[in-house]
Parts: structure tokens; sequence; C-alpha cells
């Protein structure tokens, strides 16, 4: 850990050194009037429809940035979105939380092939083939553990536990410090497994809540703690913060399910227990920062780590904490009021965040109609 800060101020100091002269590469320029009219179009073009009621997108290449914003932040007083604002990022969080464990494993901490058991023994114990279970396991989905999100009464529990306005229609649920023992007493324990352990593949938040766990027996800090200290800091990151789990750094923009007439505000409904799997609030800018950091091997000592992180699993189409596609890396995001895409495009170190205030409404399936315009720029950079 100390390697990388050191490498990362070194950095910092050579670039403000007398004599040293920026190139173009090292500051991207707006794109071209026409190409940005195009991306902000195709944005307006969603908003208009109000799925999503508000959205932003952020491209950032070495030549060429674009940070762009559509339609309202908030519906009743019509507030607009900014390229700023924050909203909630879901499973992107993944992305943080595998981050750290590798950066644990880096500092001789643990080793991803630890059994989960060495650091959670209790838990260990009431899971299915909880002894043969690995940090490697739930990095990648091959647990085989059944999903959090996935039992009978996880929706039910929250919006029992919620507060309706019947009036505005606002739904609030406050924010709770959740045990992640309860939460894994509540959901997981006693469900059976869908394979044995690295014998298939399966999407599950539970490995993440288990992953966040480890962090605190490993770090010997809290999740929120580790985060700042293995990648804010680092980065330089200033907006990102782990909601319910410490202070509030910058406003939320407003967060909508449904469509029309039977549109819900669920900016207040704080669905905590997403956590280690979901529970990151950020700005595209943060994200951008974060990404370029990882894929550009800022935040980790070996090269072989991040090679590691983006080698898929057998059978599948995702890493540790990244899903890999053919021309991009990265994680979608999903929760209560928000769905947000980050990936980054290896051929043309290009970054692209897209961040929609409405949980149903898909950014992946918007990601090439908004990319269109600038794809001839991107893929002409060295």
């Amino acid at each position: 850990m100390h390697f990388r800060r050191t490498l990362i101020l070194t950095l910092i100091l050579v670039t403000l050194l007398p004599g040293f002269i920026a190139t173009a590469q090292d500051d991207p320029q707006p794109f071209p009037p026409d190409v940005a009219a195009e991306i902000q179009a195709a944005m307006d073009d969603l908003t208009a429809t109000g799925l999503p009621p508000g959205m932003v997108v952020w491209i950032d290449a070495p030549e060429y940035q674009f940070a762009g914003a559509s339609g309202f932040a908030e519906l009743a007083d019509e507030i607009p979105v900014s390229p700023e604002d924050a909203f909630r990022i879901g499973s992107i969080t993944k992305m943080f939380t595998a981050t750290v464990i590798i950066q644990l494993a880096e500092d001789g901490v643990l080793t991803l092939d630890d059994p989960l058991a060495q650091w959670l023994p209790d838990v260990a114990e009431q899971l299915p083939n909880g002894d043969q279970i690995t940090l490697r396991h739930l990095l990648t989905h091959t647990s085989g553990l059944f999903n959090i999100v996935e039992h009978e009464a996880y929706y039910a529990d929250l919006f029992t536990e919620a507060v309706i306005n019947e009036e505005t229609g606002v739904v609030t649920l406050d924010c709770v410090q959740r045990d992640p023992h309860d939460t894994l007493a509540r959901y997981v324990y006693g469900k059976e497994a869908y394979f044995e352990p690295g014998a298939g593949w399966y999407y599950s938040n539970t490995n993440y809540t288990l992953l966040g766990m480890v962090i605190e027996a490993a770090a010997a800090m809290p999740l929120a703690e580790a985060y700042h200290t293995y990648i804010y800091e680092p980065l330089g990151m200033e907006s990102t913060f782990l909601d319910c789990y410490e202070d509030s750094l910058v406003d939320v923009v407003h967060g909508y399910t449904g469509f029309g007439d039977t549109t819900t505000d669920l900016t207040e409904l704080h669905e905590s227990i997403g956590w280690s799997a979901g529970g990151l609030v950020s700005t595209a800018e943060d994200l951008i920062a974060f990404a370029h950091g990882l894929f550009g091997g800022a935040l980790f000592d070996d090269p072989e780590s991040l090679v590691a992180m983006t080698t898929p699993a057998p059978g599948s189409a995702y890493g540790l904490g990244v899903a890999l596609q053919a021309d991009y890396r990265g994680h979608a995001g999903y929760i209560a009021g928000f769905r947000t895409l980050l990936n980054y495009a290896p051929a043309s170190d290009a970054v692209v965040v897209i961040l929609y205030n409405n949980d149903g409404a898909d950014p992946e399936q918007a990601q090439a109609e908004v990319l269109n315009p600038a794809l001839p720029l991107l893929s002409t950079e060295d």
C-alpha cells in the first residue's frame, strides 16, 4: 500500500517540476461541436420519453472528453440534472470491493485462495459447502451461494419497513446500518446452493456481502474506511461514499421507479442491505478517476493483479469483480431508483459512465446509441 501511495505522489510531483511540458494527450479536449451535439441529442431523445427522467453521460479518452446531462434531477420542481450530480451506483460497488480484496492480497494480508472459513469461520459453518468456498469463488461468482435479493421475503421486507406518503407518493426507508450477519441469517442461511464451488457460475450479491465482511476482518477497519484508504485517497476521489454507513459527502439526485402517472420517488428509500455489493454513491467524475486508476494500474503494485482481475472465470464472462465484454471491461449497477454503467475500452483507453435516475431504464441498451457519434474519433487514437 505504501508503494502505491509513493508512486502516485511521485507522478504528481513530476508533473509539477519546472520544464515539464504538457501535450494534447495529457489534456483531453472537448469533442468537436457536431459530435458533442449528436451525443447530447441522443441523450435528449431518451429523457424526452421520461424513461429515464434524467441522465448523465461522461466519455473520457486520451484526446477527447464529453461531460453531459439531460432531463431532471427532481421531477416535482423540474430541477435539471448536472454532469456533476451524484447517483447511487448499485453493483458498480462490486468493482471497489474486489479491488480492495486484491490490494490486501498484494500486501500479504490474505490470498485469493484463502478459504472463507479462515476469515469468517462461524459464517462458513452455516453456509452450504462453506468449508470449500474460497475468496476467489466469491470474487468470480462461482461459489454457488444463494443470492440475497432472490429470497422471497427480501423486497417484501423492504416495503414493509418503508413508509409511503399517500399525498406525494414518496417512499421513505430511513438509513439503517445493517449487520451483515443478520442479513445472512434472514436471507441466506438454510438456502440450498446452486452448485458446488467452482462447478458453475451464478451472479449472487451474497458473494460480495461476504467479501465486505472479509475486508473488515482482514483490514481491521470498517468497510467505508477501507474504501477511503485503499481507493479514494490515492486517486483523489472526493464525492464517493457508502450510503448509510458514513456521512453523506454530496446530495443524491432523486431516484424513481415506474413511468408516467405511476412514477414513484424512491430517493429516501435507503436500500442499505446493498453495502459491499451495491451501496456506494458516486459521481461520473469520481467513477472516471476510479476506472483510469484501476485499469491504468495505479491501484496495484503488480501488473499481474490487473491481468487476474480481467481474466474470466471458466464458463463465464466475469473476472474478479469485473464484467468482461468483447470491447469493454466494467460493471452495471441496479438499486432502487437508479441504473448505472461504468465501462472501460482498452483499445482506446476510454472510460464511459452512464447514470440514470430510474430503475426501469437500462443504460446498457443505450450505450451504443450514445457512443456512436464518438466512435470514429476514439478508434483513431494511438
